[in-house]
């Protein structure tokens, strides 16, 4: 359920790294009020930190919070490797010929 939300949020933004995306997504679940079952369960699984010079960090509040965390990050790493072996499929020998 968490990750085909997520999914949906990649498919919609494909153009971007899907890792940037993640945090992304994540801070807009976690700040935002829960409308959801996935809003609920990231707020109370992940802790959102930001430091002074403005950058944002998730922290897995528990050890299912820190596997959901690793869990999105691997799901965020394999979309960008399927994006990139679909553009990879699409190419002919000849289009790497000047390379």
């Amino acid at each position: 359920m968490i990750l085909k939300e997520f999914s949906d949020f990649l498919k919609q933004n494909e153009q971007k790294p899907s890792v940037t995306l993640l945090y992304a997504w994540l801070k807009i679940k976690i700040e935002s009020p829960a409308k959801s079952n996935v809003d609920r369960i990231l707020q109370k699984e992940i802790y959102i930190a930001k430091n002074r010079a403005g950058n944002f960090l998730f922290i897995g509040k528990s050890p299912s919070g820190r596997n959901l965390m690793e869990s999105l990050y691997n799901f965020a790493l394999s979309f960008e490797q399927q994006k990139m072996a679909r553009w990879l499929h699409d190419k002919k020998a000849n289009d790497f010929k000047n390379y």
